[in-house]
């Protein structure tokens, strides 16, 4: 029965496993020393998890750096206590209009008419919303028009180049007024001024915001000459506003006056077709022909603002608060011309003189009074051309008030 349990594998199993047995009790130096060897290196790797609570501890740091984090929160409550602003502007309907200035954005008179719509968005908040498009709704007379009709709604001119609308200025307009620019600025505030605004707003059909400040009257820039007395001018083709005023004063000098519109004078002064130009030093630089003018006559012998003034009936449609707004800030952006014009003024002048090649001759007393010997002669030649358009009386009523 024996003989028969036992089979081949079961004599192979328990031959193998004496063979186990006969290993595991076999001495053997090498590997006894090794084991224990290797065994205590996992106990010195065990306290590495003594590690963990060192490394632990430092977790609580990061909670601790984590308060800081409510610091976040407390700065971005200060932008949705920038937003409500924004939405709380227009606090009603909102109306939009267009205005046009006629010269480059860098000119101080566009910064008249930019300083003017900030105060109205201010004072508005945002419920009259004013657009200022430079130079792209035409020349002077075309942006008058246009807001005449309607199609725009707030435009610029200057007084000269009124004259082809209305005669109001024609009696600022006369040579040598005052030579103190800013106290014939203020005379629109007096008696006269205010009948010369009435008279424009009655013949215009425009409403007169503010007169934007030039800081200074007309002077003479050259291509090549400089001119120092009257007799300079013989011969020369200088361009002027197309009034009576500026024609009559030109020729009583010498001089060919050259009615030109003010977007093409630039390229007139390039090409040669005019040796100069009557206009503000102010302007030069900002229309950019200081690259062909070279020479400036300080004499100032003409008054020049820029009236500011809107569509009469555009401005009727306005609410009674909207108009007050308007008018105040016509008030505050007035006083604000004049100021920063006359402080650019002297540095205009010297950054032309200086950087550029550019020069600004102030003639002697002498020099000037040669000048200004043409006066009752035009004035007088003007009234007779423009007959019940403009009193003498008023004009050296003036003469005393801007002294």
């Amino acid at each position: 029965m024996v003989r028969s349990f036992v089979r081949p594998w079961g004599v192979a199993f328990f031959v193998l496993a004496g063979v186990v047995v006969l290993a595991a009790c076999a001495p053997s130096p090498a590997p006894a020393p090794q084991a224990p060897a290797a065994q205590p290196a996992k106990p010195a790797a065990q306290p590495a998890p003594a590690a963990p609570p060192t490394a632990q501890p430092a977790q609580p740091a990061k909670p601790a750096a984590q308060p800081a984090q409510p610091a976040k929160p407390a700065a971005q409550p200060a932008k949705p206590a920038a937003q409500p602003a924004k939405p709380a502007a227009p606090a009603g309907p909102v109306v939009q209009l267009r205005a046009g200035c006629s010269q480059p954005k860098t000119d101080n008179l566009c910064d008249g008419l930019d300083k003017f719509i900030e105060i109205v968005t201010a004072k508005s908040n945002g419920t009259l919303q004013i657009t200022d498009v430079y130079q792209a709704l035409g020349i002077e007379q075309q942006l008058m028009q246009s807001t005449m009709s309607g199609s725009v709604d707030i435009g610029m001119i200057s007084n000269g180049n009124a004259g082809r609308f209305t005669s109001a200025f024609f009696v600022y307009d006369l040579p040598f007024v005052s030579r103190n620019y800013a106290a014939l600025y203020k005379t629109l505030d007096s008696p006269i001024g205010k009948k010369v605004i009435a008279q424009f707003e009655q013949e215009t059909s425009l409403k007169f915001l503010f007169p934007i400040s030039y800081g200074a009257g007309r002077d003479i820039q050259m291509r090549k000459k400089q001119l120092r007395v009257p007799e300079d001018t013989k011969g020369q083709k200088i361009r002027v506003v197309s009034t009576p005023v500026d024609l009559a004063t030109l020729k009583a000098w010498g001089a060919n006056p050259t009615p030109i519109d003010w977007s093409q004078t630039p390229t007139a002064l390039q090409q040669g077709v005019i040796d100069g130009m009557t206009g503000n030093i102010q302007a030069v630089r900002a229309a950019k022909t200081h690259e062909t003018l070279r020479h400036n006559l300080r004499i100032d012998y003409q008054f020049m603002v820029q009236p500011l003034y809107m569509n009469g009936k555009k401005f009727e449609s306005l609410s009674a608060e909207h108009q007050k707004i308007v008018t105040e800030a016509a008030a505050e952006a007035k006083a604000w011309s004049l100021k920063t014009s006359l402080e650019r003024l002297d540095s205009e002048i010297r950054v032309l003189d200086t950087q550029y090649d550019h020069k600004s001759y102030v003639p002697t007393a002498e020099e000037y009074a040669q000048w200004v010997a043409i006066r009752d002669k035009v004035w007088q030649e003007v009234a007779e051309q423009q007959k019940g358009k403009v009193d003498l009386s008023v004009a050296r009523e003036l003469v005393n008030l801007a002294k």
